[in-house]
């Protein structure tokens, strides 16, 4: 019997802000974040970002949503949205960490040590410090939804956008992405 497949959504964005400013310096990557939603192009995503949307510190783990938020002040950011076929299972063991870890979320903060490390390909994975990537891949790979060739303390966003198994359903900016 075959299993039934759920979609997962990776949304990825570029913004002009000066720290994604820095990590596109380094990187040289068309997108520089990127988060993880179960419930489609305008539900909530979940990642390692700024807790308040004119500040970038502090950060931690925050929902995202495209019409709130950073996104409402900034509705011209330039995204790619990307989905994800899993298995039920793969589906299940997401939604459960995702909500623990957001129970939780006060307890999460930022890996900024991380991702400066990280340039230097120098892995400092921190016990409940993530950044917007190491968590994403660190899901990804716990659940089995992929094989990441890295460690997730040295995933970068766009080592997550060039995984093959990955659809694109939109291009665009993210004020046009529920439209």
């Amino acid at each position: 019997m075959r299993q039934k497949t759920r979609t997962i959504y990776l949304l990825f964005t570029r913004s002009e802000t000066y720290p994604s400013r820095a990590i596109h310096f380094f990187t040289h990557g068309e997108y520089t974040h990127v988060s993880i939603g179960l419930e489609g192009p305008t539900g909530v995503f979940y990642s390692f970002a700024r807790k308040y949307p004119q500040y970038p510190l502090p950060g931690g783990l925050v929902q995202e949503q495209t019409e709130r938020g950073f996104y409402s002040i900034h509705p011209d950011v330039p995204c790619c949205l990307r989905t994800l076929a899993v298995s039920e299972d793969t589906y299940r063991f997401l939604r459960r960490r995702l909500g623990s870890m957001y129970r939780e979320r006060d307890c999460y903060h930022y890996n900024l040590m991380g991702a400066i490390s990280s340039r230097f390909n120098l892995p400092l994975a921190r016990q409940r410090h993530k950044f917007c990537s190491e968590f994403v891949a660190e899901l990804l790979r716990e659940s089995g939804a992929v094989r990441l060739e890295k460690a997730p303390a040295l995933t970068k966003p766009m080592d997550i956008y060039g995984l093959g198994s990955l659809n694109t359903i939109y291009r665009g900016s993210v004020g046009s992405l529920g439209a």
